[in-house]
């Protein structure tokens, strides 16, 4: 009796160290329910405000260090539903704030010197974000959820993905996969294509590119595209905007005032799932060496949106 209860344990505790959901569909939703915590320079130290996005779950999960757009201006917590359903796949995402966000917005008290929301701005980006990067690397998890820094992946969306393209470029052992959601990234066009063997997916949305332009072609992602070696992939989803990934007030204030092309509120969810289903599938492809995945990466067959631009090179 006792050898089977032994037996069971060391098969649950082995499943719970899972790094990602095995097999099944990306598309659906993730196995694992979330939790957040966050990080502020005044009470912990870390150089810029962060906001953690984990699975409530024992086990070592990669790290996804998230840059928002506007340079980072744009706040993680616009993006807090889409990166809580990436995290339910079995990630720990990194949402890293340029600024601090005002505390007089967030909970109604008065701004102090260390609150200040520009208060670094005198420190260059690229800097800053490698500095939280390395301080988050030597301060354990506040959860079970642990980092698993041998699988670090950058992510960014439109104007931030031009500090996550200058960090592959500086530091080429730091992540081993980049992905830039709707790019724009005015270095790409003063880089020379990166050696690196940092796997790459680079995904835009249609509208983005349709007046108003939210990402201007040129500087966007077929240009990160072509500057990466391989594993790369690209891809353009039909019929979804620059702010269809953001959190619903902020996607209806870029609706109404028509900064960026959105599509219908009704068909945000399934863009969502679409998005966090592609990045799944392709980081268990290109992290974990699950081949079943790539399909839902490279064939337009297994995923449940059309597309209009689909390219990739595997053959490195």
């Amino acid at each position: 009796m006792w050898a089977g209860l032994i037996v069971r344990a060391v098969l649950l505790f082995s499943l719970a160290l899972l790094p990602t959901s095995e097999g099944g569909n990306p598309f659906s939703p993730g196995p694992y329910t979330t939790g957040s915590y966050t990080l502020t320079p005044k009470v912990d130290g870390i150089p810029l405000h962060t906001t953690v996005y984990h699975p409530q779950a024992q086990g070592t999960f990669p790290p996804i260090v998230f840059i928002g757009g506007m340079y980072g201006y744009m706040f993680a917590e616009a993006y807090s539903t889409f990166m809580a359903d990436l995290a339910s796949h079995g990630y720990i995402i990194l949402g890293i704030d340029r600024i601090n966000p005002p505390p007089l917005a967030k909970t109604g008290q008065v701004t102090t010197d260390d609150d200040r929301p520009w208060s670094n701005l005198e420190v260059g980006s690229v800097e800053l974000y490698l500095n939280t990067t390395n301080w988050l690397r030597t301060h354990p998890s506040n959860t079970s959820a642990v980092f698993d820094w041998s699988r670090t992946v950058l992510m960014c969306h439109s104007a931030g993905c031009d500090d996550t393209l200058v960090m592959v470029n500086v530091s080429r052992s730091l992540a081993q996969a980049s992905v830039h959601l709707d790019p724009m990234s005015v270095n790409s066009l003063i880089l020379h294509p990166v050696v690196s063997r940092v796997k790459t997916l680079a995904y835009m949305s249609q509208l983005s590119e349709e007046k108003p332009e939210c990402c201007i072609p040129g500087t966007d992602y077929r240009k990160i595209y072509d500057l990466m070696t391989c594993v790369k992939v690209r891809m353009q989803v039909k019929d979804f905007g620059h702010c269809d990934i953001l959190n619903q007030p902020y996607w209806e204030a870029c609706h109404v005032a028509k900064v960026c092309r959105t599509t219908n509120d009704t068909r945000l969810p399934s863009y969502r799932d679409f998005t966090t289903g592609v990045i799944d599938a392709f980081l268990q492809w290109t992290l974990d060496g699950n081949q079943d995945m790539e399909r839902y990466v490279v064939n337009q067959t297994y995923m449940p949106l059309p597309l209009v631009d689909l390219a990739y090179d595997i053959s490195c």
